[in-house]
């Protein structure tokens, strides 16, 4: 299969023949460029609630550290969550919005205003490095239980996650999975969705050890609107504005065929495991401590002048809190 490129250059329309990527050889359902089902039966029986509960573990841990296997250092105390609050708020306020916005405060409400929603955002980032490590330890424990068809499954690079080797039943090859997960649809949506796929293949295409049919696949970890859809509807081919696939090796997975197929387990059963360790993994510092940090705020605003001793704050000092003129000093 070809694809048409045209490119304009001093006036002039080039045209030049690009080959696409090849369409892999392995069985498709009549009706679309899906793999077929049989290719991915179900982990059974699925996978026992002790695998279950270490490979939530490992991933949780695995979320916690840096690329040198170094856990993240996070502000765990009162003066360390208000010193970043305050950090925050300096360089990430709009001077405009902000100035308008938080005077018209109580100064006991800013840090929860700002801290919390900080420290949700920051769990947030973390919590979709969680789905990434899950998937890869769930298919490791579901390969340590003797009775799932995948082979292998290993750390990806760049934009894919993890590569996963696999057995088809009714099929003479193995088939390797190419994997980028993504927490939510939404994290693929639009435009963006053509690129995420075009760099997927460009994985694919930089490996040199490939000896069996590629599957691309981009793993949804969450339901989609708050939805699980079942097992046979949860698989996808994403197609451009004319109706065409932007590539017909590359699916989208949904959680409830992904979590089925790798553990023999609904999506809501990982969930709700999962969400026994969240507590201990993911604790919401400034939550725990959002008196005590509202009042340390509060004498930080005090001693810097950007509000009086009633904590009533002055925009302007404000103003020049988030909005600074830096002078650079001139060599003689």
């Amino acid at each position: 299969m070809f694809k048409l490129i045209l490119i304009f250059k001093v006036g002039r329309l080039i045209f030049i023949m690009a080959k696409s990527s090849i369409r892999q050889s392995y069985p498709r359902e009549d009706d679309s460029t899906l793999a077929k089902s049989v290719l991915f039966p179900k982990l059974n029986p699925p996978l026992s609630q002790p695998a279950l509960q270490q490979a939530i573990e490992r991933a949780f841990e695995r979320a916690k550290k840096n690329k040198t296997g170094e856990n993240f250092k996070v502000p765990d105390n009162p003066k360390e969550l208000v010193d970043m609050c305050l950090k925050h708020i300096q360089e990430r306020t709009d001077p405009v919005l902000g100035t308008s916005f938080y005077p018209k405060l109580d100064l006991n409400e800013i840090f929860e205003m700002d801290a919390i929603p900080h420290e949700m955002q920051r769990q947030r980032m973390k919590i979709g490095v969680f789905y990434q490590y899950l998937l890869i330890e769930l298919m490791r424990a579901a390969i340590n239980s003797g009775k799932s068809n995948i082979i292998q499954a290993f750390d990806g690079a760049r934009e894919g996650d993890a590569v996963v080797d696999i057995k088809t039943p009714t099929f003479d090859k193995n088939l390797r999975l190419y994997i980028s997960v993504k927490k939510s649809s939404d994290t693929v949506g639009g435009q963006d969705i053509s690129g995420v796929i075009r760099r997927l293949e460009g994985v694919v295409k930089a490996e040199k050890n490939l000896t069996s049919p590629y599957l691309c696949v981009i793993a949804i970890a969450t339901p989609t609107r708050g939805k699980v859809y079942d097992y046979e509807k949860s698989r996808s081919v994403k197609n451009n504005l004319d109706g065409h696939p932007y590539s017909e090796n590359c699916e989208v997975w949904g959680p409830g065929f992904l979590y089925p197929f790798i553990t023999g387990r609904s999506p809501l059963e990982i969930y709700k495991e999962s969400l026994k360790y969240a507590e201990k993994h993911m604790p919401f510092y400034s939550l725990k401590f959002r008196k005590e940090c509202a009042d340390l705020l509060k004498t930080a605003f005090i001693k810097m002048g950007i509000a009086d001793g009633k904590g009533i704050i002055n925009p302007e000092r404000f103003f020049d809190f988030v909005a600074q003129e830096t002078k650079v000093k001139t060599q003689p």
